[in-house]
């Protein structure tokens, strides 16, 4: 039969506690290692020689992509965890009230 769903709510919500703690990390690396990286990229350290104004140039795009992303990741993760837990909520709640349905149906 199509549409059944298997769900292991104690399985299913510990995963997306998981998840949503993953995210939670990624977002501090995010304010931490990463912005620190970020800040310290800011001083040039490699010159700004021609040299280091070359490195400059495809380094700076490349790291405000990165750290963009970076941080939109990061949320996305803690967030897809979040609404992990939720749906197993909302699924079984949908399913007690289908039971209590049918339970009616039946008794009355």
């Amino acid at each position: 039969m199509t549409g059944e769903l298997y769900l292991d709510p104690q399985r299913a919500t510990a995963a997306g506690r998981d998840l949503s703690a993953a995210g939670k990390h990624l977002v501090s690396l995010n304010t931490g290692a990463v912005a620190e990286v970020a800040a310290a990229s800011q001083g040039q350290p490699w010159g700004r020689d021609d040299i280091g104004a070359a490195f400059q140039k495809n380094y700076g795009p490349l790291l405000q992509q990165f750290t963009d992303a970076f941080g939109r990741i990061a949320g996305f993760v803690e967030g897809l965890g979040d609404a992990a837990v939720a749906t197993v909520q909302d699924n079984l709640a949908a399913d007690a009230r289908s039971s209590d349905t049918v339970g009616k149906s039946y008794r009355g």
